[in-house]
């Protein structure tokens, strides 16, 4: 939704306030009290199918965050481009997050003088992330509408049968401060993040396992073949739930399993492991699965409020924190339902991930190309899923495979693997040659099993206690590649070689060249709404599934 001018009672409302507060405060002239600037995309999509119910009361407490721009990004993007390019004297030099916050992040004068104005408005700051890309702050309902302009309200959402509060004006920020404010997230209430796990038509929860354990796509994807385990790799799974440790440890025994104590990293206070919520398979499954690949990697959950801000948060304190060599991401929206607020924040962060030699994996979806299926928009509508259409995430589709014994027999795409063009990211450079005519960025990059028909066992909470169930989705892919890396960079390690990194250029790379056929299973029949499974490229399951050991070396050989 386009920025349009805010009301004008709201606009006489702040550049009163402004007046007043602004006067004493030295990095704002007074002349720019009056002048203020709007900020782009900052209303949520749903205040257009939802009903309002009349103004948020003034004193209701929110929470919000103010995310900074980058700096010198021309120069960022330089930077991405040789990181990645084998023969650049910069290949695989990656940042500390120091490196970056200095080289590209906002600087310490410029979160000062937004301190300032938000202070000055009568709001708290609650916290700044260590790479000064966030602010966060909290306030009366009255002064976050004064601070940034808008207007908040209470609206019904119909098609998902829920309340929540929305600004009905855009925000805005004082002119002086246009130049250093990207967004404001959290103005809103109304999350569409959701978890990318299909289940079988008739599937009931069972006491003995079903479905492919670690032994069939080990040895279908030849994962078992790369000679590592993990060790001394760290992967972060991103999550808006909780999860039982009881039920891992039954995973692990079960399989043979043991590697380190999966830890949880709280965000803005998050704590749902003492009483998990209906997200409680996903975050299961994510972690059984990168358990079953990489059984010695060490797993570090982040759990986050399911809100704008939990994910801006979960993203800044990721590279922050500067802990995981992976990020594997089973949770998404899909394009036109999420602002460019918000994706412009969180995509901000994932510059910098691709900076430090972080690999990221999102699941593309379950929808097919029609990833607003079940949101209000419908299945008319032609979408791709966010995160996983950033240019520096690896979107991952889905495919159905089958096994003889533990060993790959066939495979083909999964009816309903979510793929398409992204409305949002331009085609990155490493992405021509593809054979696909379009301008946006396309999704998925690749692919693995999917298909809960030909899923995987997990082990999880049942209808009548924890059980072993069967579950499927491009939420069981992306950890499955997940760990495909976390083996690949022990590997390099062992062979004096960087970490993988952002793994689109190389991928895209190594399948352009005479490596294609023996480093991928290139799934050729099937398909989703729209396009079709095909020699090479396609938007239903990208380059493929894995041959791992064969990606493995061809990855580690291009990069001398």
């Amino acid at each position: 939704m386009r920025s349009r001018s805010f009301a004008l009672s709201a606009a006489l409302a702040v550049v009163s306030l402004a007046a007043v507060s602004l006067s004493a405060n030295a990095s704002l002239t007074p002349q720019a009290a009056a002048a203020r600037t709007a900020l782009p995309d900052t209303m949520s999509p749903a205040v257009s199918h939802s009903q309002k119910q009349g103004a948020l009361t003034a004193a209701q407490q929110l929470a919000v965050s103010v995310n900074l721009k980058l700096r010198n990004t021309a120069a960022l993007d330089r930077f991405l481009t040789a990181v990645s390019t084998p023969g650049d004297p910069l290949y695989g030099k990656y940042l500390t997050p120091d490196q970056f916050t200095a080289e590209y992040g906002p600087t310490q004068d410029d979160v000062d003088k937004v301190t300032r104005f938000l202070r000055a408005q009568g709001l708290t700051v609650t916290g700044v992330s260590a790479n000064r890309q966030v602010v966060n702050v909290g306030g009366t309902a009255d002064r976050i509408a004064a601070a940034f302009g808008t207007h908040e309200s209470r609206y019904v959402d119909g098609a998902q049968h829920r309340t929540f509060y929305a600004n009905d004006t855009p925000a805005s920020v004082p002119s002086e401060l246009a130049g250093v404010v990207a967004g404001v997230v959290g103005l809103d209430d109304h999350t569409n993040r959701t978890t990318r796990i299909a289940k079988p038509d008739a599937s009931t929860p069972a006491a003995t396992p079903r479905g492919y354990g670690p032994a069939q796509y080990n040895g279908a994807y030849d994962l078992d073949r790369l000679g590592t385990n993990g060790a001394g790799t760290t992967v972060a799974l991103w999550e808006f739930d909780g999860y039982r440790s009881s039920d891992l440890t039954t995973y692990d025994r079960k399989f043979g399993l043991s590697g380190p104590a999966v830890r949880t990293v709280s965000v803005d206070g998050a704590n749902y492991d003492a009483r998990p919520g209906e997200g409680q398979g996903e975050v299961e499954l994510d972690s059984e699965i990168v358990r079953g690949v990489a059984p010695k990697a060490q797993q570090l959950i982040y759990e986050a409020p399911n809100s704008d801000r939990g994910e801006v948060d979960m993203a800044a304190k990721i590279v922050a924190d500067n802990k995981a060599s992976v990020i594997s991401i089973s949770w998404g929206s899909c394009e036109p339902d999420t602002t460019t607020s918000i994706m412009t924040a969180v995509n901000n962060s994932f510059k910098q991930a691709a900076a430090q030699g972080i690999s990221i994996f999102s699941a593309s979806g379950d929808d097919g190309s029609r990833d607003c299926t079940r949101s209000a928009r419908g299945p008319g509508v032609a979408a791709v899923d966010y995160p996983a259409s950033s240019p520096y995430n690896t979107g991952v589709g889905g495919t159905n495979l089958k096994v003889n014994g533990n060993a790959y027999s066939a495979e083909r795409a999964w009816s309903t693997s979510g793929g398409g063009t992204s409305k949002v990211f331009a085609k990155p450079s490493w992405q021509s040659g593809t054979g696909v005519n379009a301008t946006g960025r396309t999704v998925p990059d690749v692919a693995s099993d999917a298909d809960p028909n030909s899923g995987f066992a997990i082990f999880t909470q049942g209808q009548s206690g924890p059980s072993w169930q069967i579950f499927g989705g491009t939420s069981a892919a992306a950890p499955l590649w997940s760990g495909f890396t976390a083996l690949y960079n022990q590997k390099a390690k062992a062979a004096g070689q960087a970490v993988l990194g952002e793994v689109n250029p190389k991928l895209y790379a190594l399948a352009r060249s005479g490596s294609y056929g023996s480093a991928f299973h290139d799934v050729t029949s099937g398909g989703n709404q729209d396009f079709r499974a095909k020699t090479g490229y396609d938007q239903v399951t990208g380059w493929g599934a894995p041959v791992s050991d064969r990606l493995a070396d061809g990855l580690l050989a291009a990069r001398h």
